[in-house]
């Protein structure tokens, strides 16, 4: 029995469809495992929010691809800065101006600040004495292993004063690593790295790392009172995406982990916090980027922090998170206007810490709760370490700048940045102490 015939329309047809399938392959790969995208054209606009049609503009681009909101869309009037496509991008500009809107663009090519982030040319060294073991500079971003392995060098080489510890893991299997340096009973808690996307809150928690280790000479009456944990990277998964994850993946924001009836990844792990969780300024819609998650405690890595904070109740004094960016020293409580009992004393250590920033540097940080300065927001680990596991002194801090450069804070910053955190921090502990 011989072949069917085939007609010469069906090869022509069957190759067609496998180039097509080649091509969608490739294109598919290129979104998940490639290089750092091209960003070439994109802008960040600020856009003024004061009346009601600015924001019904704005809320109608929120699911669109091509759009990234920098900082959340609220009812509140302020600005707000969104990063767009050229093509999405001129369309929302001629929206805005129709409707007789404000805005400036704060970041006209996005590519060119995405490249300046990883400068080239070799950097002078400001590492410790051993440079040559470990790779961790201020002087650029690093990747997790980087901020990992200059842990282990701190813990081997002032192994009297600090030691590294492991609060679990996340989603993806990746150590959600520490370390704790002084010998006081009472504690402080630091952390960064929460949101994938905000590169600078590593660098400066390794800097106040480096900090309380190399120069702790300058600091023993804070290290002989108190034991700091420091936890550079709270988020190694969405960390690691922002470098490995592909074309449009530098500004990755959540967890890694998969949600149940969604192709969508990924919680809001500062979103996530069982304090009026879900109730306000968060979504419950997985492919959002500030998606809540399921339930409270959804994820692993803020499972850790609470394992952890609650083992520690009673010794915790001083809970600080960074984030960028705004320039803000953020109070308890995000969720409302509500304010703890011990506000005033909350304000008064905040005040200090924000007048050594700007005597250091020049650098001025505006107080206040998240529902004053940014915008209604609950389930945050701010508020859950104030209100549910009893530390007293609890504060987010957003770091520089004010949206110039926002979430693409070039890597020239690093350094001044965690200086005037050394100032600042050093400050408000010197004030509980």
């Amino acid at each position: 029995m011989g072949w069917p015939r085939i007609s010469t329309a069906r090869p022509r047809l069957l190759l067609l469809l496998i180039a097509l399938s080649l091509m969608t392959m490739t294109t598919e790969l290129s979104d998940t495992n490639g290089e750092e995208g091209d960003f070439s054209g994109y802008q960040v606009l600020r856009v003024l929010v004061i009346r009601r049609d600015t924001v019904e503009i704005l809320r109608s681009y929120q699911d669109r691809p091509g759009v990234d909101f920098w900082t959340e869309l609220s009812d509140r009037a302020g600005p707000v800065d969104v990063m767009v496509s050229p093509d999405v991008g001129r369309q929302l500009k001629e929206e805005l101006t129709r409707s007789r809107s404000s805005y400036v663009v704060n970041i006209e090519d996005v590519q060119e600040v995405v490249n300046a982030e990883h400068p080239t040319a070799p950097h002078a060294d400001i590492g410790l004495t051993a440079r040559s073991a470990f790779s961790l500079t201020w002087r650029k971003y690093h990747r997790l292993a980087d901020h990992h392995q200059y842990l282990d060098f701190v813990a081997d080489s002032y192994s009297r004063l600090c030691q590294t510890f492991s609060i679990g893991r996340s989603s993806e299997g990746r150590d959600i690593k520490g370390i704790k340096c002084g010998k006081g009973k009472r504690e402080i808690w630091i952390d960064g790295g929460i949101h994938g996307r905000e590169w600078i809150s590593p660098a400066v928690v390794s800097y106040l790392i480096r900090e309380f280790s190399e120069r702790a000479h300058l600091h023993e009456h804070i290290l002989g009172n108190f034991t700091i944990y420091s936890v550079p990277v709270l988020n190694p998964d969405g960390y690691e995406f922002t470098y490995t994850g592909g074309k449009k993946n530098r500004f990755w924001r959540k967890t890694r982990s998969k949600n149940r009836n969604s192709k969508c990844i990924g919680v809001d792990a500062n979103r996530n916090f069982d304090i009026y969780w879900g109730k306000v300024g968060v979504s419950r819609d997985p492919c959002s980027d500030i998606y809540a998650g399921p339930r409270p405690f959804s994820e692993p890595e803020t499972r850790a922090v609470r394992r952890f904070i609650l083992s520690h109740a009673g010794k915790l004094e001083m809970f600080l998170t960074f984030h960028s960016y705004s320039q803000l020293l953020l109070l308890p409580f995000g969720y409302s206007e509500e304010r703890p009992p011990d506000y005033s004393q909350l304000l008064r250590v905040a005040k200090l810490g924000r007048q050594r920033i700007f005597s250091a540097s020049g650098t001025w940080f505006k107080i206040g709760q998240p529902s004053q300065r940014l915008y209604p927001v609950s389930g945050i680990s701010q508020d859950w370490a104030k209100a549910r596991a009893g530390v007293q002194y609890s504060y987010s801090l957003e770091l520089r700048d004010r949206g110039k450069y926002g979430l693409l804070l070039p890597a020239s910053q690093i350094e001044p940045s965690g200086k005037e955190m050394v100032e600042g921090v050093t400050a408000m502990i010197e004030e509980i102490l």
